[in-house]
């Protein structure tokens, strides 16, 4: 497997790839880094790495019926 490694702008990679002869009908691997974290919301990045998306198939422990019911 070849690799390449590219610090470029998302909206410039087919252009970039195209420069290096890489086909636009080729099948790429590809995996992305994050340059610039500081203009993405902290939430936005966990949402989008998918880390969590195990909770989704995990039975919830608590309901609203587990809220304190405070100064009533």
């Amino acid at each position: 497997m070849q690799q390449i490694v590219l610090d470029a702008q998302a909206s410039d990679i087919p252009a970039e790839l195209a420069r290096r002869g890489i086909s636009g009908s080729t099948r790429v691997h590809v995996v992305v880094e994050l340059a610039d974290t500081e203009s993405l919301p902290m939430a936005r990045i966990a949402q989008d790495g998918r880390a969590l998306d195990w909770l989704e198939d995990e039975p919830d422990l608590y309901t609203d019926n587990d809220l304190a019911k405070l100064g009533r």
